[in-house]
């Protein structure tokens, strides 16, 4: 375009009232919002933490803010924490597993089983239940990384078949325990019961593990290109096998925790427990697309929805409901992440 043409241009576009430039600061500003949205989300549910926080102490500070309330918070966390791990490890692998419930489930009844009818002791059987969910998530890499079933059936038919296989071996479940098996679950340090601790462990040794050796490292690039990945010399399949092991031990540990806490292993145990996990790690900065997400997120996921679900509560809200409020917040975090990648795409 000639310059005389240009200037013709902004002469009609001042005589018609209309601005002379783009509005390239609302196109940056617009941006900037969605990499927060796509790359930041840590910060950003740092914001949304806050919040909350800000708000429930506000509208009801004599429950909210109370030291026992906060135990109860952080010891909600624990079992969803626990599992994030795992699940976003393998989401960051383009990976996920519909099946922790099922595992967790069957792993606390093995591992009341052990104690109430082998006689075992305490650690042997708390191990037995991690053993368990272990061999469980085996069968799940199997499949996926052997057979290739996608993911999505595979975990969702063990689903069904630990769910089953767990009734036909204990019937109602594995009640009172005994035998001191509570000493995992109802030990409190600083006030806050021990599962909470088992966790932050987990998250501390993740954390460093996905953020700092190449093994796990190799996540990143399954994710982001798995074929590309196995181009440049990394074992595609016996990486992901090794994450679903480590999804089924995170899964029994979990299951063999709540044991413990209860003194009872039920069958129901671990319902739904896929869907707040997936929901939190997703808020994390996990993608469905898999090749990002970091331990760290995930962990502010969990802190989110247990938060959320404390203040349901406090406002004596429906389970109902609060069902329906985590599913709204899995689709919203799951449409604004894949709204950002696209227009940041174009």
């Amino acid at each position: 375009m000639s310059s005389d043409t240009r200037s013709e241009e902004r002469e009609r576009l001042h005589s018609a009232g209309q601005p002379l430039e783009e509005p390239a600061a609302g196109r940056i500003r617009e941006r900037g919002l969605l990499v927060i949205i796509a790359t930041e989300r840590p910060l950003l549910l740092i914001v949304l933490i806050a919040v909350l926080v800000g708000v429930m102490a506000i509208i009801a500070p004599d429950t909210f803010l109370r030291p026992a309330n906060a135990a109860v918070v952080l010891l909600d966390t624990a079992q969803t924490g626990i599992l994030a791990c795992g699940m976003m490890l393998l989401m960051i692998a383009g990976m996920f597993d519909l099946s922790i419930g099922g595992i967790l489930a069957f792993s606390g009844i093995m591992a009341g089983l052990a104690v109430k009818e082998l006689g075992f002791s305490p650690l042997p059987a708390f191990l037995v239940g991690c053993a368990w969910g272990t061999l469980l998530g085996g069968v799940n890499g199997f499949l996926v990384t052997r057979f290739k079933i996608n993911a999505l059936i595979a975990t969702l038919a063990t689903l069904s078949v630990y769910r089953g296989g767990l009734q036909l071996v204990s019937g109602a479940g594995v009640t009172n325990i005994g035998n001191n098996f509570t000493v995992f679950g109802q030990t409190q340090i600083l006030g806050i019961y021990s599962p909470f601790w088992f966790m932050v462990v987990i998250l501390l040794v993740f954390a460093f593990l996905v953020g700092r050796t190449r093994y796990f490292r190799q996540a990143y690039y399954i994710g982001g290109n798995a074929r590309a990945a196995k181009l440049s010399g990394i074992n595609v399949d016996r990486t992901v096998f090794s994450f679903f092991l480590i999804m089924g031990f995170l899964s029994g540990l979990a299951g063999a925790l709540l044991a413990s806490r209860l003194n009872t292993a039920v069958v129901l145990a671990g319902q739904g427990v896929e869907l707040k996990v997936i929901t939190a790690v997703v808020l994390g900065g996990a993608s469905l697309a898999g090749g990002v997400g970091t331990i760290f997120g995930a962990f502010l996921g969990v802190l989110l929805m247990a938060l959320l679900q404390n203040a349901m509560i406090i406002a004596h809200i429906s389970p109902f409901w609060q069902l329906i409020v985590v599913g709204i917040v899995l689709l919203i975090s799951v449409g604004l992440d894949q709204f950002a990648r696209i227009r940041l795409r174009s």
